[in-house]
């Protein structure tokens, strides 16, 4: 009987210490990378596009094609404008944050100047910064929450057609 009391209480401790998901956000997380697997096929699929342009057609096609008789220098801006956008992309993720509140407000950082915005969990258990429940104007995002521990938040969200995921870690 002794160790069926025991057993008990050790399950009631056991749950009770177990924080909830609220508890678990309630910090303030650092971006550390996001990961893209359809917009990293589509750098992929451009890196071999501007290394292959033009090469098989003479300059007056490639000037009715692509409006430049010289494809080297073609070549050479559009894989500089493509790195551009990688570091931007780089950039963006190393200042993005967010800061979650007990009182359900959550400072946001997406490599702009900090706003504050609502945060809940929907039915469905997804991650809602709204906007609109705040300041009566804007916008809803919704995002699942495919990991939420002590030491990690993966957050996944569609922008401009691609699944992504975010993926942040408590900041020290």
């Amino acid at each position: 009987m002794k160790k069926i009391c025991f057993a008990i209480v050790c399950c009631v401790f056991v749950f009770s210490c177990k924080q909830s998901k609220e508890e678990l956000i309630t910090k303030k997380w650092q971006a550390i990378r996001v990961e893209s697997p359809e917009l990293e096929k589509q750098i992929a699929d451009s890196r071999v596009f501007f290394d292959t342009v033009g090469k098989s057609t003479d300059a007056a096609t490639n000037e009715q094609l692509y409006g430049a008789r010289n494809m080297d220098s073609m070549r050479v801006i559009l894989k500089m404008q493509l790195d551009s956008f990688i570091g931007l992309q780089a950039w963006t993720v190393k200042n993005t944050w967010l800061d979650f509140q007990k009182n359900g407000t959550v400072a946001a950082a997406f490599g702009t100047q900090p706003d504050t915005v609502k945060w809940y969990f929907d039915d469905e258990g997804n991650l809602m910064l709204d906007e609109l429940e705040q300041k009566g104007a804007g916008s809803k995002i919704k995002m699942e929450v495919v990991k939420l521990e002590d030491t990690a938040l993966h957050l996944r969200f569609n922008e401009n057609g691609f699944e992504s995921v975010a993926i942040f870690h408590p900041v020290q």
